[in-house]
């Protein structure tokens, strides 16, 4: 698959390199294990691909995809934005309640999850237009804006409807793509 030759060939403590003026937020690789950010960003053009979602491979637009893969884990998972911060608390809680902190710990430490994917994708943008700016402001600090989220969040719902249409669950099929890749951990 060339996605994953694409994301392996970025050097994990180099992946954040897109974000501007920000130090590297992906952990670096210890020696023989893979980070599992690689992995699950992995997984999801995986699972995409597999819904048969993503543009064609090699167009400007599936590059743009693959950055956002890649920056908005940086940017949820590692970043320190109070508005995306705040934005992915408020999604998480309105689909797994009581579950927002290990629901959000876990994808800290393991990267994007089906939950936090279906999560980001379900919720709905602020329409308060100083809570728009604070949400492109974060997102500008990592080379993305709020279309970049938009698209890919599209993705999410699109794959999960076509996966729904095959009989398959988005998460079921994220979890099979994401345990045959690099930081899976035995997850």
């Amino acid at each position: 698959m060339a996605v994953s030759l694409v994301l392996l060939s970025f050097p994990i403590e180099q992946a954040s390199a897109f974000s501007e003026s920000q130090s590297p937020v992906i952990p670096t690789q210890q020696s023989k294990r893979a980070s599992p950010y690689v992995g699950s960003a992995m997984a999801v053009l995986a699972t995409l691909e597999q819904a048969q979602v993503l543009p064609p491979e090699g167009s400007r637009e599936a590059d743009r995809i693959i950055q956002s893969v890649i920056q908005l884990q940086s940017a949820f998972a590692t970043g320190t934005d109070g508005g995306l911060q705040d934005f992915a608390h408020r999604a998480v809680t309105a689909k797994h309640g009581e579950n927002t902190s290990t629901v959000l710990k876990r994808f800290r430490s393991s990267g994007w999850t089906a939950e936090i994917l279906e999560a980001l994708a379900d919720a709905d943008l602020p329409t308060a237009v100083e809570e728009q700016q604070q949400l492109a402001t974060g997102l500008r600090r990592f080379n993305l804006s709020v279309d970049d989220f938009t698209r890919l969040m599209q993705l999410v719902k699109d794959g999960r409807s076509a996966l729904a249409a095959r009989g398959n669950t988005f998460e079921e099929i994220y979890t099979s793509r994401r345990n045959a890749m690099p930081g899976a951990g035995g997850r």
